[in-house]
């Protein structure tokens, strides 16, 4: 079990964090283009801007350009007559800025664009938005204008640097590391907490499941050495036979019960035990009851008393010959935890549409710690299992039935100090 809580841990923490991590890379993905596109978009509010000044005859002075220019990463030229504006630049490329302007140049006159020549029209011409590439792996977005004045024509380059995804991958890279750390060691700790969870029924039902092997090996080797023996000993003695094979004859109907009782709970474990649900007369059912085990309580000295109310019972839909099973478990049980002299009481009633059967006692009663426990399989308040005649097994096997009624049984102690069980079965 803990190398299965291992193996599923790590499992689910792998595959959780697989999907945390595309979805992180997708994030990553998506706000490289995003900043791709937001950098496209400064560009071109920068050419917008610097055109409506060209185009309105605004001063576009040294300072303004160099704000410019180092707010947004621009490479601003201006020519009048192909004289170049007097300006150097506010910030230094990678590449030397004059190399990126007569390149940039150069994609414009691709597309018919002249910084050299003065345009046939009178209105603004401009290149589309292109990239340019420096010497040192680095790129920039370009456009060039060109708008005819009285005094000639003006032009102007604008070039604005592109981050590299190198670049922005260094940026966002340690914060999406980190939240994928956080990430994974968050579902390691959460899948190791319900992972366990889980296999706690799965755990637990291995151990019932050790304990009933355990406990259904002891009580089959008790019979089986009772029968080996008495064979060794009929063998010895043969005048004798008939006093071994009797003893035979009682362990193989022990046996035959033992694996009767196994058979119905597997049953019932396998969702395959069916019932024939029919109305009964409960009121019947319980005098048949009462009367088949008078003569079992008068041999032992115990009274057994039937109360039933002055009106006849509710009409409940069950399998009356798995009832009669479920209190004969209980008056037996009864039965044999009462001494001589002592009562057992047989009750049953209508509380709040259920109808309740109680078998109480005035024996020894149970201790509330082992009351927890008594309608586990093969579970015995003795331990040394001196009983040949109790398995175990008759609690677990009255619980089920029950349950196959939609009913529940419970166990109190009774006002005597012995022991109540209390089945409610729906009316």
């Amino acid at each position: 079990m803990k190398q299965l809580h291992k193996k599923l841990t790590f499992l689910y923490t792998a595959t959780t964090g697989a999907i945390l991590a595309a979805v992180l890379i997708g994030i990553l993905i998506f706000n490289i283009n995003e900043t791709r596109k937001t950098t496209l978009q400064e560009f071109q509010d920068a050419m917008f801007t610097l055109s409506s000044r060209f185009q309105y005859g605004s001063t576009v002075s040294g300072s303004f350009m160099a704000q410019m220019e180092a707010k947004n990463q621009l490479i601003i030229h201006i020519e009048e007559n192909q004289r170049p504006f007097l300006y150097t630049g506010s910030w230094k490329s990678s590449t030397d800025r004059n190399i990126l302007i007569e390149r940039a140049k150069e994609a414009a006159l691709l597309e018919d664009v002249n910084t050299a020549v003065k345009p046939v029209s009178a209105s603004l011409i401009r290149s589309s938005t292109f990239t340019v590439s420096g010497d040192f792996s680095d790129s920039y977005y370009g456009s060039v204008l060109v708008l005819p004045t009285s005094k000639g024509f003006q032009s102007m380059t604008l070039l604005k640097y592109q981050p590299a995804i190198s670049s922005i991958l260094w940026k966002q890279l340690p914060l999406f590391l980190a939240l994928f750390c956080f990430g994974i060691g968050a579902l390691f700790t959460v899948s190791w907490f319900f992972v366990g969870k889980a296999l706690e029924p799965v755990e637990k039902s291995q151990e019932r499941q050790t304990r009933f092997i355990a406990a259904a090996s002891h009580e089959l080797r008790s019979p089986l050495a009772v029968i080996e023996s008495s064979i060794s000993a009929m063998i010895a003695q043969p005048k004798d036979q008939n006093l071994f094979l009797n003893n035979i004859r009682k362990e193989c109907k022990r046996l035959a019960s033992l694996v009767s009782d196994m058979l119905l709970l597997a049953s019932t474990d396998a969702k395959t035990w069916s019932l024939y649900i029919e109305p009964l007369d409960m009121d019947t059912l319980l005098i048949d009851i009462y009367e088949r085990f008078t003569p079992l309580c008068r041999e032992k000295g115990v009274e057994l008393e039937l109360k039933l109310p002055e009106e006849s019972l509710p009409r409940i839909q069950g399998d009356r010959s798995r009832l009669e099973q479920v209190l004969t478990v209980l008056v037996d049980n009864a039965l044999f935890y009462t001494p001589s002299g002592k009562s057992i009481t047989l009750k049953a009633y209508e509380k709040h549409h259920r109808l309740i059967l109680e078998v109480s006692d005035e024996g020894c009663g149970i201790p509330d710690e082992i009351k927890p426990h008594i309608f586990e399989r093969f579970y015995k308040g003795d331990s040394a299992r001196t009983d040949k005649n109790h398995f175990g097994l008759g609690l677990s096997i009255a619980k089920e039935l029950v349950l196959l009624h939609h009913g529940e049984i419970v166990i109190r102690d009774s006002e005597s100090g012995g022991s109540c069980f209390m089945v409610g079965l729906p009316v």
